[in-house]
């Protein structure tokens, strides 16, 4: 997509700070860098990232769409989550089963009674069911230019995408968060990022 010159070179600068630090620093800085959000414009932004994620989620019209629990001033997209349900669109949470295992889907619907897990993340109470999403949405601490994913370090959502190859995936994320890291060996590309000011599809290879 195209992007306003002044906005380029802001992030050009801003990527090329951000290659010298270690990923546990960039982590750090990009997580500080969204929690200082302004409250309205945070809002505003999450609104431009809501009718994005709407328009592409009703046109692909997957069968079973898993969304997240937002947390740690992540896009907050929970009445977006609502209105895809309303129109029809099934969804799934994620659940955290071990540490280095993928992530188990669930069923969930609005309004359905939660409780929080040992990560302080309110998940569903009824969670012995198991469901395979065909698209994945993955909350982004941090992305590059070739929609590689930066997350907070445990590996879930690399490890559930392996294991759902033929699921479509969605990064959500701020302008803010793009960063120029180096992608670990067993890290996946996503179909698309989505950020308040465009929708970024997987660079295709040449």
């Amino acid at each position: 997509m195209t992007q306003p010159p002044n906005l380029v070179k802001e992030e050009k600068n801003q990527s090329a700070a951000d290659t010298i630090l270690g990923k546990s620093d960039l982590r750090r800085q990009l997580r500080l860098r969204r929690a200082a959000i302004e409250g309205q414009q945070k809002q505003a932004w999450d609104q431009a990232i809501a009718a994005q994620l709407i328009e592409i989620v009703l046109k692909k019209q997957p069968s079973c769409l898993a969304v997240y629990w937002p947390i740690q001033s992540e896009p907050m997209l929970l009445d977006c989550f609502s209105n895809l349900h309303r129109l029809g669109i099934s969804l799934a949470l994620p659940i955290v089963i071990a540490k280095g295992q993928a992530l188990k889907f669930v069923p969930w619907a609005p309004g359905q009674i939660m409780e929080k897990d040992s990560f302080g993340i309110p998940t569903p109470v009824a969670r012995e069911l198991e469901v395979a999403p065909d698209c994945i949405l993955a909350p982004c601490v941090g992305f590059s230019t070739d929609n590689y994913r930066l997350g907070y370090g445990g590996g879930f959502y690399d490890r559930s995408l392996a294991l759902h190859p033929k699921a479509s995936s969605i990064g959500i994320a701020y302008e803010l968060s793009r960063a120029a890291f180096t992608p670990d060996q067993y890290d996946i590309s996503l179909d698309f990022i989505v950020t308040e000011v465009g929708t970024y599809e997987q660079p295709k290879l040449s």
